[in-house]
């Protein structure tokens, strides 16, 4: 799906890489081969550096660790409602980030947002 790779477990979908060569805004799709999405694997947009944004789709529960480590051209990023969980490092060293909207009662691991430099509380 463009510069998305996807794994089906059982009766859901899961994001498990993006392409380096990925840039500006991304979408990620609510489904897969009619699986929801619901997880974003870790390390799966590690090192994409000319992404911008990221829109994440409600019906994504879980951003696991270092999903989006690295990603230092991304400003923004919207998590949604039902997200539940976020993984260690998940957004560590993306130093353009200046927006980061975390549902409130979201479990979230260790240095979540290490090396943020521009985030802003």
């Amino acid at each position: 799906m463009g510069d998305l790779s996807f794994s089906i477990y059982g009766e859901s979908a899961a994001v498990t890489g993006c392409s380096p060569e990925a840039s500006g805004s991304l979408t990620i799709p609510d489904s897969f081969e009619d699986h929801p999405v619901t997880c974003i694997q870790g390390e799966a947009f590690a090192g994409c550096e000319d992404l911008t944004s990221v829109t994440i789709p409600d019906g994504v529960e879980s951003i696991d660790f270092g999903a989006f480590y690295g990603c230092a051209s991304l400003t923004s990023v919207t998590i949604p409602d039902s997200v539940t969980s976020i993984g260690n490092a998940a957004f560590e060293d993306c130093t353009s980030l200046t927006s980061a909207s975390v549902p409130d009662g979201t479990a979230m691991g260790d240095d979540v947002f290490l090396g943020c430099s521009s985030l802003t509380p």
